[in-house]
């Protein structure tokens, strides 16, 4: 809580944390002031008195004589007012309607709101400022609110007391005894921020916009927002809207305001009558004749209360009647069948002719309506309109105007869904009352809704609007908007208005859910939003065309308006000029108009058409290729389909409308579609033979399911991870999460939730930390010192009694009363000192509790159950003994789930096993649960620090017949084991059936095998079976344990066995050896066949040879020319370089004799590997030149010579 005069509050140093809230008390109350007002009457004091909370007048009066020059007495007035709290953002940047910063005039959340503040506010422009927010109790509360998507830089504000707002915009002095601004010549208003204009100032050659001051009347409406107007004898009618108010002034009756053009007076319609329509928000209103219909909306004390009623208003006799439907049927249930009127908020109406259409809108059942509704006055009958044309989508918060010259309805922007999301769109529809069939136009490029329009001389003005589109980051647009855009109806051109810039008005234009009139050529706007409700007045008037020069054909739309240059007049309202005659050829001067439009890629616009009707029913020229919409002409990998251009020529299955029905109550209105969870809404248009259409039977309708307006508790609502629902706990209502935006556009909504239900409503905390926490909670403790109280809905000064605790809701029932001991034992600020939540006192002097805490309860607070116990001993909760059936110690403190000693028991108090890991038994009345082991396995059970077992316990049934079973076990760690034994089959739970046999005494686990004998036990005959427990375990351990069965060993029966088989393996041996000899042998020979067979094929022939006598040497004349030793063969190798040659050398002889010694050969054949290259060089084709034989002796030629070649 802050008491200072002056401070400031932030969100802190960078970003704020997603998820979060804050809160902030400004509390001044404490030191009133006394302030002077002359000329105060008795009756003025009495109204001027501020009452605050629940403790009666926060100020009082008094009259005090003084005498004045001339003697006489005077009465002045004094009035003893509360002191008011100033706040100025210096900073303010959140996530656009979602990330709210709430601030009510009063201690609590209870008091009046007086703002709603969300998106980039400051600075958006150089220099730009938010105008003060003034709390006049002498109390701020404050608080923020940011979910769990994304997070932005947060907000620094600083507050003063008793400062001038806005330090008098500059134009004025502040009188610091009242904390009023005294204005300069020219200016007025509270902030002297209004210029006084008195008269035209000539013609303007731009458009201007300007803040009206009232004047007259000084009656200060309050501002509202999601209201409607119309102009009726020369007065602008202001209907209904949603206004900032408490918990104790919610308003119930519609209010009427009316301003007259001609003496700037505002005035509140005093309505006769007792049958006023409860006050509405979202609605339409149309003017007819002499009177006023006003249709749906949604009830302002009730948001989930979307209404179908229909008013008249007769402004003469200024009394209200509802209209009834002339032929209202009683079978109207949805989805089907579908009957009008039907309930919607956010739609637009128009009158045509004798009729009103209404256009689109939000449903709480049927969500965005994709419908038109037809109301003719003179039947007083309803009708749903079957269209033609485009298959268009509806939203909520889009404008429409009628443009009677082109008879037309022109319906621009507004919010749609896209799944459980939804966005924002720049949509330009166009309908046509006299065929019913639609078409679409050129898209603006720059999206809003919850926007105004107005049609003035051909020309449609969309102005302000919430142009916010992010949905998981900042991309910069703007929660609130100010600019103009400008469509010329005719040459279905975008341009945004450029504004004149002038110091009549420089902050607070940016604005949505505002209205908007024409008169006298120019565009009244009334209140609206931008984080606090508006009630001013704006005047936009486009620019005159006798003004401009250059400029008037080609850039006019840029200035608002239409011209047309005339020769001889010059620059002349395009209407005008048709009154005087000028000839003017449709669309000759849109040409000019192109190249100053806003841009817009036409082939992006006819690829997001998804049905031939909607692709072919535009002013895009586009056609439609199978499945896809083209512009112009088919893409290249489309070239082979059939191409239609004309929408006579679009299959009904090609048309539907399906995929614009976003949920299942939605999509099962329309006959011809069917909702599945997989794929959502789709068109079931079935062909048969002879290629007709037919719609979708019933059988293949999915029943929806409970849809999220029909739950009625968050627990309900958040159900599931694929609800689609979200739970707004203020307000208590449940919703889709696509409908945030269309349901609570001003903030309604101060926290939402999609999974968590917990500490959500004061009634259902149960600390006082926790109940501080809630913005809307006080802790009223109950007397005893101990920390006992209960959390209630409560302000500064003391709970709050609102008629409903919307915590009760769920449940059916109502808290028509809270009350708290004394006014000391309230708490909204910070706890009591001392917290033991009723089981103990503090040591005196300290905050400290006494110890131990008494009912089983422990901890420094006494907030917890002491072992073996469980409960919630918050605030007096009582703890309860762990009810584990003799297997635990101890349980969880607040859920009482025992810890189980025996490992495989669960269940909240140990009572069943755990059959799916093979589990068996019955632990209850003194039983305990057996793993099931198999025979001949080894089973490894590791137990981890944290389990909390001290036993395990095991059971085998030996299968088999006269064979003796083997039990061993190991553990890592000291435990004690025992074995048992039972006959007969086991209960079909696994206990044990009759007594148990103890098998051997309880003895140290540690390794050990045990031996089990089948002759003493009859394995396999009488079903016994072994139980082992293992108990006074300690982890972490590790226990390996198996049991095997096998018989004993005859060694007469082993030995002959295996000499028998010894025996066997020798003859096997000796034959695969014999075989193994035969084999080789085979191969040896087909070795030889192959060896020989390769031989003889080999290249033969015959050679000469002379052999001589000794002496070796011929004479030389017995030489032939050029006779040497020559090779009889020549192999030469692959690479041609090298070669093997072989040449026939005669042996040497015994005893220079001719005769060889006995046994041997006289010659031989001698191979070497010589190199071709030196035997082939050029001029040397033999091996031996003759100069170099001359260089040897005769009998030196067998002798080896390095030079190869040269001698063999």
């Amino acid at each position: 809580m802050l008491n200072a005069t002056s401070g400031f509050i932030t969100s802190g140093v960078g970003n704020y944390t997603t998820d979060m809230k804050c809160t902030w008390l400004i509390d001044v109350t404490g030191d009133h002031a006394t302030r002077y007002d002359p000329g105060a009457d008795a009756n003025a004091l009495e109204n001027s008195l501020v009452r605050t909370g629940n403790n009666g007048p926060a100020g009082s009066k008094s009259a005090i004589s003084r005498q004045n020059g001339n003697g006489s007495s005077v009465a002045t007035n004094f009035v003893q007012r509360n002191r008011t709290i100033r706040l100025r953002l210096n900073r303010f940047e959140t996530e656009c309607g979602w990330d709210h910063l709430y601030v009510f005039d009063g201690d609590s959340m209870f008091g009046q709101m007086i703002a709603a503040y969300s998106g980039a506010l400051v600075p958006e422009l150089a220099g730009e400022t938010v105008s003060d927010l003034v709390a006049n109790s002498g109390k701020a509360f404050i608080h923020f609110y940011s979910d769990a998507v994304y997070n932005m830089s947060g907000f620094n504000i600083s507050y003063s007391v008793d400062r001038c707002p806005d330090d008098c915009s500059g134009q004025g002095t502040c009188d610091d005894q009242s904390a009023t601004c005294k204005c300069k010549h020219g200016f007025t208003g509270d902030t002297c921020n209004i210029p006084v204009v008195t008269k035209e100032t000539g013609r303007s050659s731009t458009a201007t916009l300007m803040r009206i001051a009232g004047s007259g009347s000084g009656v200060l409406l309050q501002g509202r927002a999601m209201h409607q107007a119309v102009v009726f004898n020369h007065s602008m009618w202001v209907f209904g809207g949603k206004f900032f108010s408490s918990a104790f002034t919610q308003r119930r009756h519609l209010e009427v305001a009316r301003y007259e053009f001609g003496s700037s007076q505002w005035s509140v319609v005093q309505q006769r009558g007792t049958n006023i329509p409860p006050n509405t928000y979202g609605h339409s209103l149309v003017s007819y004749k002499n009177s006023m219909y006003l249709y749906g909306g949604a009830h302002t004390f009730d948001s989930n209360n979307v209404t179908n009623a229909l008013w008249r208003f007769d402004p003469a006799r200024l009394e209200w009647a509802q209209v009834s439907h002339k032929e209202a049927r009683v079978d109207c249930h949805l989805p089907t069948p579908l009957c009008p009127p039907v309930p919607a908020v956010g739609h637009a109406a128009v009158m045509v002719n004798q009729s009103m259409l209404v256009f689109f809108g939000h449903h709480p059942i049927l969500g965005y309506l994709n419908m038109v509704q037809e109301y003719r006055i003179g039947s007083v009958k309803w009708e749903l309109v079957q269209t033609r044309g485009a298959v268009v989508k509806g939203g909520f918060g889009q404008s429409a105007v009628y443009d009677e010259r082109s008879q037309q309805v022109l319906i621009f922007g507004g919010y749609h869904s896209t799944g459980n999301a939804g966005s924002v769109v720049d949509y330009l529809y166009s309908y046509r009352p006299s065929t019913r069939s639609w078409s679409i136009l050129r898209p603006s490029g720059i999206h809003r809704y919850l926007h105004s329009a107005a049609l003035l001389d051909g020309v449609m003005l969309i102005f302000g609007g919430n142009t916010h589109n992010d949905t998981s980051q900042q991309s910069g647009d703007r929660c609130f908007a100010a600019d103009t855009l400008a469509y010329d109806v005719e040459c279905d051109l975008w341009q945004t208005v450029k504004i004149k810039e002038s110091p009549n008005v420089t902050q607070g234009f940016r604005r949505f859910g505002h209205s908007a009139v024409t008169y006298n050529g120019s565009m009244y706007i009334f209140g609206g939003f931008n984080g606090r409700m508006l009630s001013d007045t704006l005047k936009l008037s486009p620019a005159h065309c006798e003004a401009l020069d250059k400029e008037c054909l080609s850039f006019s739309l840029l200035h608002g308006t239409k011209c047309i240059f005339a020769t001889g007049e010059g620059c002349l309202k395009h209407t005008l000029a048709n009154l005087r005659g000028y000839p003017q050829k449709k669309g000759a001067n849109c040409s000019l108009l192109k190249h100053s439009s806003l841009p817009i890629n036409l082939t992006q616009v006819c690829e997001k058409q998804t049905n031939c009707r909607s692709c072919l029913h535009n002013s895009f020229d586009c056609v439609w290729c199978d499945s896809t919409c083209a512009h112009k002409k088919c893409p290249k990998h489309l070239s082979a389909a059939v191409v239609k251009v004309n929408a006579s020529q679009c299959l009904e299955s090609e048309s539907l409308a399906c995929d614009k029905l976003h949920n299942c109550q939605a999509c099962h209105s329309d006959e011809r579609c069917a909702f599945k969870k997989s794929n959502g809404c789709i068109g079931f248009m079935l062909s048969d033979g002879n290629k007709t259409e037919r719609a979708v039977s019933e059988d293949l309708r999915a029943e929806c399911d409970t849809h999220c307006s029909d739950k009625r508790d968050c627990a309900t609502c958040t159900a599931g991870q694929s609800s689609g629902c979200m739970w707004c706990s203020n307000l208590a209502r449940c919703l889709e999460t696509n409908a945030y935006a269309a349901m609570f556009p001003l903030g309604q909504c101060t926290e939402w939730s999609t999974g968590r239900c917990d500490r959500l409503y004061c009634s259902r905390i149960r600390s006082c930390r926790d109940c501080l926490q809630h913005e809307r909670c006080g802790w009223c403790d109950d007397g005893s010192d101990t920390g006992k109280g209960r959390c209630m809905e409560g302000a500064n000064n003391g709970p709050v009694v609102t008629g409903v605790d919307v915590s009760q809701v769920a449940n059916g029932t109502e808290q028509m009363g809270a009350t708290c001991i004394a006014p000391a034992s309230w708490n909204f600020i910070t706890c009591p000192a001392c917290q033991c939540n009723g089981h103990s006192t503090c040591v005196p002097g300290t905050t400290e509790c006494v110890q131990p805490c008494a009912n089983n309860t422990h901890g420094p607070n006494c907030e917890r159950c002491q072992k073996g116990y469980y409960g919630s001993p918050i605030n007096g909760g009582a703890c309860q003994p762990c009810m584990c059936n003799g297997h635990g110690l101890d349980c969880h403190h607040e859920t009482g789930k025992c810890n189980c000693t025996t490992k495989g028991l669960i269940g909240k108090h140990c009572e069943a096993c755990d059959n799916t890991n093979q589990y068996w038994g019955n632990p209850v009345d003194g039983g305990t649960c057996f793993y099931k082991l198999s025979i001949d396995f080894q089973y490894t059970f590791n137990l981890s620090h944290d389990d909390p077992f001290t036993a395990i316990n095991f059971m085998n049934m030996p299968p088999r017949v006269g064979h003796d079973v083997e039990f061993q076990i190991s553990c890592s760690t000291p435990a004690l084991v025992n074995i048992s034994i039972s006959f007969g089959s086991p209960e079909p739970s696994g206990e044990p059936r009759g007594g148990l046999l103890q098998v051997s005494p309880t003895r140290q686990c540690g390794s050990f095998k045990m031996p089990l004998s089948h002759e003493e036990f009859k394995f396999g005959t009488r079903n016994a079976t072994l139980y082992v427990h293992v108990f006074n375990l300690s982890t972490p351990a590790i226990l390996q344990v198996a049991f095997s069965q096998h018989r004993a060993l005859d060694l007469l029966q082993f030995f002959i066995t295996f000499s028998s088989c010894f025996l066997s393996l020798l003859i096997i041996a000796a034959v695969l050896w014999k075989i193994k000899q035969k084999y080789d042998l085979y191969r040896r020979r087909q070795q030889l066949f192959v060896e020989m067979e390769q031989m003889a094929s080999r290249p033969f022939a015959g050679v000469t040879v002379e052999l001589c006598p000794p002496p070796y040497a011929l004479p030389p004349q017995l030489h032939q020319p050029g006779g040497r030793p020559t090779p009889v063969a020549l192999e030469p190798c692959s690479a041609g370089k090298a070669a093997v040659i072989s040449l026939i050398v005669r042996l040497p002889r015994q005893d220079n004799t001719s005769a060889v010694p006995s046994g041997q050969s006289g010659i031989a054949i001698a191979s070497a590997l010589v190199s071709l290259s030196q035997l082939g060089g050029k001029g040397q084709q033999n091996s031996i030149r003759d100069s170099e034989l001359q260089g040897h002796h005769k009998g030196d030629c067998w002798k080896p010579n390095t030079n190869v070649g040269t001698c063999l």
